[in-house]
């Protein structure tokens, strides 16, 4: 009955939340693959923007932006992470009696651990975003493969940036 009222109580707050898990997972994919490409795209290098206006130098040579950046893309992506894991917790803590369950010795099983065990296992138990996806540990993983293809593809069909030069397409016969 309390194993229940739980799931009850997890599928009221998913029910009220459930719309900003799915902004908050949007939100942060969509300003990964961006920091990431434009990464990828530019590299990061000291551009000496940020520089004092009373002396014409720079506080750490130039590599203000690119130190701040760097600092924005991990704390973006160890939040994500961190989000993603601690709302996972909800799906993981919802399977912990089921091995408790099959360790049930058989003199004392009945029709009560069968309903519950089959409660356990039927059910998934987990937080989601507008139902269009549950938050598990396995989401994390689509995720980051979401974003390496999002990546790949991106520069698949971006042309190279000026100044770099592509090697031509040289074919050689050999006299026979």
């Amino acid at each position: 009955e309390e194993y229940g009222r739980a799931t009850q109580l997890v599928r009221k707050v998913d029910d009220v939340i459930s719309g900003i898990v799915f902004i908050s997972f949007a939100n942060n994919l969509f300003f990964i693959c961006l920091q990431l490409y434009n990464t990828l795209e530019d590299g990061i290098k000291g551009t000496g923007e940020c520089s004092s206006r009373t002396k014409k130098t720079t506080l750490l040579g130039g590599y203000e932006a690119a130190i701040y950046f760097l600092f924005s893309l991990v704390y973006l992506i160890t939040r994500s992470v961190a989000v993603s894991l601690i709302a996972s917790q909800v799906n993981t803590a919802s399977d912990v009696p089921a091995p408790v369950l099959y360790d049930v010795p058989s003199p004392v099983y009945c029709v009560e651990v069968q309903r519950f065990l089959d409660q356990v296992n039927g059910d998934k138990i987990a937080l989601s975003g507008l139902q269009f996806f549950t938050v598990t540990r396995g989401l994390l993983l689509t995720v980051a493969g979401t974003i390496v293809t999002y990546e790949l593809v991106m520069f698949q069909f971006n042309p190279p940036s000026p100044g770099t030069t592509v090697a031509p397409n040289i074919t050689t016969t050999l006299p026979t």
